[in-house]
């Protein structure tokens, strides 16, 4: 991987010396400047999982990706710089569905032989940094309270707090898995019509007091515990706010305007 162009993409001109202090910065640094988006399923394009494809999207192109893609990235860009890593996969309860699926990508990091949950790739709750593996505690990350908890059937859940309640996110299996083993997952994420990611437009990044979100034509943003949204009327709004919002650019409008012109169609009646 070429490291410095990987650097240079999510606005970091060095890194510390510390792989604590470094694993931060990088976890950091990604939520912030590379947004969690699904503009490439909207457009009709397959995802790939290949570490070279993924780099260039998401780097050389200066798009984002899902889960599948982000914490892939970050996974092989912490195996360069010597990191243990574990990958896991869970299910997303954000949605409500009674038995949802194996659909996320997870990384457990060790540093010291100590295990964090990393994760870049999960949208508006999405980690800010590095989650130390201790189920029962709180912990703060900025204006966001996580937990993890054990789960009666061998699982571990995160839990975010979300006006003064716990909402569980997803829970993870608890044995890693392998690269290969994403491919069913990602096929069902980026095709199936009952897939989330097939079902409208999806994008998020994370803010130093807050978060940003797209889905849609809804324009969210949560700033120092404010939240105002913001619907958008045309089809050039939405690109407008991809750009200025998320970064993304150059993208395929013809596709993404067949795809999501039933939206204003919708707005004009």
């Amino acid at each position: 991987m070429d490291i410095d162009h990987f650097l240079q993409r999510i606005g970091l001109q060095s890194l510390p010396d510390s792989p604590m202090k470094r694993l931060q910065a990088l976890h950091a640094a990604m939520t912030k400047t590379v947004p969690f988006e699904n503009v490439a399923v909207m457009e009709g394009k397959s995802i790939s999982l290949e570490p070279g494809d993924i780099f260039a999207k998401v780097v050389e192109q200066g798009r984002g990706g899902y889960c599948f893609e982000l914490n892939g990235l970050l996974a092989h860009l912490l195996e360069d710089f010597g990191y243990r890593i574990e990958r896991l996969i869970g299910r997303v309860w954000a949605s409500g569905a009674p038995a949802p699926l194996l659909t996320h990508m997870t990384l457990r990091v060790f540093v010291e032989d100590r295990p964090y949950l990393c994760d870049v790739g999960f949208g508006g709750g999405t980690l800010r940094e590095p989650l130390p593996w201790v189920t029962g505690a709180v912990a703060i990350q900025g204006p966001d309270r996580f937990r993890l908890d054990a789960t009666d059937n061998g699982e571990t859940m995160l839990s975010r707090l979300v006006h003064a309640e716990w909402k569980n996110m997803y829970s993870l299996l608890p044995c890693p898995v392998r690269s290969q083993d994403y491919i069913p997952a990602n096929h069902y994420t980026s095709t199936h019509p009952n897939s989330y990611f097939t079902q409208g437009l999806v994008a998020a990044l994370v803010t130093d007091s807050g978060r940003v979100t797209l889905r849609d034509r809804l324009f969210r943003t949560v700033a120092a515990g404010r939240e105002t949204e913001r619907e958008l009327t045309t089809f050039d709004e939405v690109v407008q706010v991809l750009g200025q919002e998320f970064g993304l650019r150059e993208l395929d409008l013809a596709a993404l305007k067949s795809r999501l012109s039933h939206l204003f169609v919708e707005a004009r009646d």
